[in-house]
């Protein structure tokens, strides 16, 4: 059973907050990273580091916030799930035409 005596609305809202501004961070990083790696010369170290620093730092926040409190734990994630849906919804809104979806020529 998860104790839930010390529980109270206002010591989730910061993780909350951490979440969803790292989800943000993340998933803008993501979408910068696969824009520039598919042009770039060597896109293999494109993804691969950014993929080790957005994990690394990811891994991070969530334990640095989590502190042993599965509440906490759960509220930045649920952040982060957030942070991923507003990004989604911002970067689809700054590309209203779709010019992305046709820049690889060679992709269906």
């Amino acid at each position: 059973m998860i104790p839930i005596e010390n529980l109270s609305l206002t010591s989730l809202i910061l993780p909350f907050v951490i979440g969803t501004m790292l989800g943000c961070c993340f998933f803008y990083a993501l979408w910068f990273t696969v824009k520039k790696g598919i042009n770039a010369t060597h896109p293999a170290l494109w993804f691969l580091s950014s993929l080790l620093l957005r994990m690394g730092t990811a891994i991070t926040v969530f334990y640095w916030v989590g502190d042993n409190d599965i509440w906490r734990l759960s509220a930045c994630l649920a952040g982060f799930v957030i942070g991923r849906i507003l990004m989604t919804k911002i970067i689809n809104n700054a590309n209203p035409n779709g010019a992305e979806k046709g820049a690889l020529h060679h992709a269906p």
